[in-house]
């Protein structure tokens, strides 16, 4: 077993991917490992992390991609040599691809980590083929869900590992409840808050009183926002943004949505289920691996509007229905606890 790890990031914002990686990078600190995290494409750090812990900022401003990219492949390998880590962790696929070339005839040990569904991210021609030849060099390669391990090869999949999000929460469902349904994430195509606006729109006047906040920020605001408008729904409807005690904001609330065209697997969604909230979700990757439907949870397919209005007015209507459902939803929710998931970390992060 080593004593020093190295991840590798596109950035460390105010992402799923990026927040998995403060865990990992502040549970190796703590147990005294010498950590570094090195930033390709933002330097910005949004979760709190060991003062230990080195920050290799490899960020370039006023280049494509394309045009930093020797930068990015000289930069790693320099600083692998230097800093001499004993486990190098690669988050996301273009990122996976661009440390298994920069790194290659080191002989180091490398863990990859796929952060969305392969099936629906956009990657292109150059990421699939990368991944086809590229991933199989990897010392293992780590997933969120079944649906992602079977996009790949019978050959890559020998050799991965499905490891849920390691997920924390600072409180949990109160007893006291406002008339809300929340959602989290970024402000983007991705997420379709388009659709759960509609929804709600679909049923407000059954349940005037009730409201929906949407916590997160991203492009897709300003569309978001005249969306609003135009169904007349904009006092009852609210954007706040990125808000820092996002778990004590979402405490009160009936029920949690999510209705994401496609995820990896959810942070936000599964901080919901841990903490006890009745939660909807479309059948994106991981939704049928956490909910059981109709016990912890409701699955709606994709874009479907109307079966959306239709869950969400079924658990506002049905109290002893949402009390069971949180319940269930907690319970089911411990196997992703942090120390449960640390643990699956270590067993291929520490193996010699």
């Amino acid at each position: 077993m080593g004593n020093k790890i190295l991840f590798v990031s596109g950035g460390m914002g105010c992402g799923g991917a990026e927040r998995v990686i403060s865990i990992l990078a502040n549970h190796y600190a703590e147990q005294g490992w010498k950590v570094g995290i090195v930033l390709m494409l933002c330097s910005e750090v949004a979760y709190p992390l060991n003062e230990k812990i080195n920050i290799f900022d490899m960020t370039v401003e006023g280049k494509s991609r394309i045009g930093t990219l020797p930068h990015w492949l000289k930069g790693i390998r320099k600083t692998v040599k230097t800093f001499n880590p004993d486990v190098v962790v690669s988050f996301v696929a273009r990122v996976n691809i661009i440390t298994l070339i920069s790194l290659f005839g080191l002989h180091k040990k490398i863990i990859i980590s796929e952060r969305n569904d392969p099936y629906c991210d956009g990657r292109g021609f150059l990421t699939v083929a990368g991944t086809k030849i590229l991933y199989p060099y990897a010392f293992k390669l780590v997933l969120q869900t079944r649906r992602s391990q079977n996009y790949f090869s019978e050959k890559i999949r020998k050799n991965s590992v499905i490891i849920p999000n390691p997920v924390q929460v600072y409180e949990y469902a109160g007893s006291i409840k406002k008339k809300k349904i929340v959602s989290v994430g970024r402000l983007a195509k991705q997420k379709n808050h388009k659709l759960l606006i509609r929804a709600f729109g679909q049923i407000s006047k059954q349940f005037p009183d009730y409201e929906l906040w949407i916590y997160g920020e991203g492009e897709m605001r300003g569309e978001l926002e005249s969306l609003l408008k135009r169904k007349g729904i904009a006092d009852k409807v609210f954007l706040p943004g990125i808000v820092k005690d996002v778990h004590h904001q979402i405490a009160d609330a009936l029920v949690f949505v999510l209705s994401s065209d496609y995820e990896g697997l959810s942070n936000a969604f599964l901080e919901a289920i841990i903490m006890g909230l009745p939660c909807i979700s479309t059948n994106c990757a991981g939704a049928d691996e956490v909910i059981q439907n109709g016990k912890n949870g409701i699955i709606v397919p994709v874009g479907d509007k109307d079966g959306l209005a239709r869950a969400i007015a079924g658990i506002l209507g049905d109290s002893k229905k949402r009390e069971e459902m949180g319940r269930m939803a907690h319970y089911s929710g411990k196997k992703y606890s942090v120390d449960k998931v640390l643990k699956k970390w270590d067993r291929i992060i520490k193996v010699d």
